[in-house]
């Protein structure tokens, strides 16, 4: 067996020998397009009632030229009794949204841009282009604001010039200055930047997932990284409290499969939490480097008492990308997967899929559970059968991780991956209200977006 992290390296080797064609796991490639003004804020709900996601769903295809920008978003059913027989709506936390878009420089180079609580859209970094023409700026990782809301964390991905996935150094921000300064560490301190591979434990210090060794570090802003002890193998890390749910990933060159679990770590303890949950084998069609892969997707609720994840079975003889899944479920369980039941069950893939816990705990968004329509939410507490009200499919399909606003009445997500950078037709982020009909373009030209909460 070995590391996902290993076996990156090893893409990213061989990579040079590799048809480029390979590098975007859904084939889709694209040019940026250029068109990045913000105008005035435009929104409706996107999503159809439709039972199942292997077919289009009845809802309107947003079309047109506007540009949403998450400034001013409407706060649809987001009232609440003030005690004395009215209503208010309640008042939003310090919150910031981010994404990465591409400038309109002679050499498009990935900026982040962000709406702090509310406020004007403005960029936040300033990245000069490459001129070694080679394709090291492909796109940022998640920006991942502090809780303090000062700082970024990401990382500037790329196939290091090779065609393996996407990974970088591990940057922190000023999200005033846009000064960006790199975490110390050499080739240990890249990390993945199309998977959640980085967050913040308080608002001085982060914690990463090595790309290079399949560790994860924390590291205090002016120091030096630390290991946490205990953890191999890791690709995803998200933190809820002071628990560290991650992932551990590892691939047997005998039968090509990935095997994924999920655990737990206590941050106080700085020691693993027992017992752990199977999410199942993918299988991977190739021996060649799949690109800007991913594997099976979970999450935790942000209280971190319950996780939702995906459990997959392999088919060696799949023809879906890179990547063969036979079967998937979806279960939600307590956080150690006890009392687990399958949830969303009306939705068919076969792809790995990214999901999202709402801000209240109730809702799960799903992304990339191809085929079409792919963006789906569902309830935690019923089946998700057919006919289910909780049930509810969206247009148009996206990749990437869904983002919801801190009120769980609406989230965000991109028609586009990180390593779509050379499909055809423009990258967009819409902006969907739960159980809605339509919808408009949030973000004309922005992908890979996030959404903090302080």
């Amino acid at each position: 067996m070995q590391s996902v992290q290993s076996a990156s390296r090893r893409q990213v080797i061989q990579g040079n020998q590799i048809n480029r064609a390979n590098r975007s796991r859904h084939v889709r490639r694209w040019w940026p397009a250029l068109a990045l003004a913000l105008v005035v804020l435009l929104f409706a709900g996107c999503s159809s009632t439709a039972g199942s996601n292997t077919t289009n769903g009845t809802g309107n295809t947003p079309g047109g030229s506007s540009t949403v920008t998450p400034s001013g978003t409407p706060n649809p059913s987001d009232t609440g009794s003030s005690g004395s027989g009215t209503t208010s709506s309640p008042t939003a936390p310090q919150h910031a949204f981010a994404w990465t878009q591409y400038d309109n420089a002679s050499t498009p180079t990935p900026q982040i841009w962000a709406s702090i609580n509310g406020g004007t859209p403005h960029q936040i970094t300033h990245l000069p282009p490459i001129t070694n023409g080679c394709d090291t700026q492909i796109a940022w990782g998640l920006p991942v604001f502090s809780p303090d809301l000062a700082h970024i964390v990401a990382s500037i991905g790329s196939p290091q010039c090779g065609d393996g996935n996407l990974v970088g150094p591990v940057d922190i921000i000023d999200a005033t200055s846009g000064a960006i300064t790199t975490v110390p560490g050499g080739a240990n301190s890249y990390d993945a930047s199309s998977v959640r591979s980085a967050g913040w434990v308080n608002a001085n210090t982060i914690f990463f997932v090595s790309s290079t060794n399949g560790s994860i570090y924390t590291y205090t802003m002016g120091g030096s990284p630390a290991t946490l002890p205990g953890i191999s193998n890791a690709y995803e890390a998200v933190i809820r409290g002071s628990t560290l749910f991650w992932s551990q990933a590892t691939y047997s060159t005998g039968t090509n499969n990935w095997t994924v679990s999920l655990h737990r770590y206590d941050m106080n303890a700085h020691s693993a939490i027992g017992g752990s949950i199977s999410l199942g084998q993918v299988h991977q069609n190739c021996h060649c480097s799949p690109g800007d892969y991913y594997l099976q997707g979970w999450d935790a609720s942000p209280d971190g008492s319950h996780v939702v994840y995906q459990v997959t079975t392999p088919n060696s003889g799949s023809t879906n990308g890179e990547q063969g899944i036979a079967s998937s479920h979806i279960y939600y369980a307590n956080a150690d997967g006890s009392g687990a039941s399958q949830i969303a069950s009306y939705m068919s893939t076969n792809q790995p899929i990214r999901m999202s816990i709402s801000p209240n705990g109730q809702l799960v968004a799903f992304t990339d559970a191809f085929p079409t329509p792919s963006v789906i939410t569902a309830s935690v507490s019923s089946p998700g059968n057919n006919g289910d009200p909780n049930f509810h499919a969206y247009t148009p399909d996206a990749g990437g991780y869904p983002v919801w606003k801190w009120d769980s009445s609406s989230f965000w997500a991109a028609n586009r991956e990180n390593g779509d950078f050379e499909s055809p037709g423009t990258k967009a982020i819409y902006y969907h209200v739960v159980g809605s009909t339509s919808a408009l373009i949030g973000v004309n030209g922005g992908f890979n977006p996030w959404y903090t909460i302080a």
